[in-house]
């Protein structure tokens, strides 16, 4: 990940945070201030472990109910040696860059754990009765605890790296209830459509059922609600001037069936949730709206995340 890739997912994490969405991003960490670097060194490691060969980034002054705080001046180097010096033998690599949030610093740590297993030392081995000397932590939800025999299977056994997915397009739309101008009805709805760009980082195939997809809505001053369906298509054909005689494909490493996506290789998909039209004042109508999809492949135990903030559209009936 480059400078600007850091910066862009640390900014769209801190989207989410300020608009009242709960971070469930499994790769992420929030921070309100520096942590002592035993600590750090451990939850880190257990992180890292956990993650399973995937990027971790953690967010140095980011309030996961408050939002952004803010992080004081340290000497960044000396934190990193003392952190460095609590592991055995080796520490995920790091990359630390300094982002400016509405005037305040937030520091984005990104840790690199391909090189798991990671091992910390205990500063108390020696000093109290009975501690041990070195330990391989794991991370389960927001918990830290010592690894288990079924924790290092899954360690050792082979890495299912998530995708990586790009937004090329988003958009919002809101129906009255009604018929349509051919006589159809249409249901109180709103409708989030966005095109995306997946990029796999295997040769393996991917799978995304559509009942393992979600997507999540947040609006300042409502209740956050989720989609009803959820839904993803490859993208269609589409014909360029008569003329030529000729059309372009769309993407020809993904298809899709009424049930899931399968994805053979890089390309572009469309994604649609539909949602029940929420009833908002004309003061919350003004708000941002956050959105939050969340897609698991079949072979994966966590899902990848893309966020987005839009603008609420206008109520329109059928046409």
């Amino acid at each position: 990940m480059n400078s600007r890739q850091i910066e862009s997912w640390a900014l769209r994490i801190i989207d989410c945070v300020e608009n009242g969405q709960p971070n469930e991003d499994f790769l992420v960490e929030l921070k309100r201030d520096w942590i002592d670097p035993y600590k750090a060194a451990r939850r880190i490691a257990g992180h890292a472990n956990a993650a399973r060969g995937e990027n971790i980034p953690w967010l140095i002054g980011v309030d996961e109910i408050e939002g952004v705080k803010g992080v004081k001046t340290v000497e960044l180097a000396d934190w990193h040696s003392k952190l460095e010096a609590s592991f055995d033998e080796l520490a995920p690599e790091m990359t630390a860059l300094n982002i400016p949030v509405n005037g305040e610093a937030v520091v984005a740590l990104l840790f690199q754990t391909e090189r798991a297993p990671f091992v910390v030392k205990n500063p108390n081995f020696g000093q109290e009765k009975g501690a041990i000397e070195l330990e391989v932590p794991w991370r389960v939800n927001t918990r830290v605890r010592a690894a288990r025999r079924s924790d290092l299977i899954r360690l050792l056994s082979p890495l299912e790296l998530l995708p990586e997915i790009e937004v090329l397009g988003q958009k919002l739309e809101v129906t009255i209830a009604g018929c349509d101008s051919v006589g159809n009805y249409q249901p109180d709805e709103l409708r989030f459509i966005a095109d995306l760009y997946i990029v796999p980082k295997n040769n393996s195939p991917i799978v995304i059922p559509f009942h393992r997809c979600r997507v999540s809505f947040s609006i300042e001053g409502f209740s956050a609600f989720e989609a009803s369906r959820v839904r993803l298509k490859s993208t269609n054909r589409k014909s360029i001037p008569e003329a030529s005689r000729m059309s372009t494909p769309g993407s020809l490493t993904i298809e899709s069936t009424t049930h899931e996506m399968i994805v053979h290789g890089p390309g572009k998909f469309s994604l649609f949730a539909f949602a029940s039209r929420p009833t908002l004042t004309e003061a919350q109508k003004k708000q941002a709206v956050a959105v939050t999809a969340y897609l698991l492949p079949a072979s994966a135990d966590r899902s990848v995340v893309v966020s987005s903030k839009l603008t609420y559209p206008e109520e329109k009936y059928p046409s």
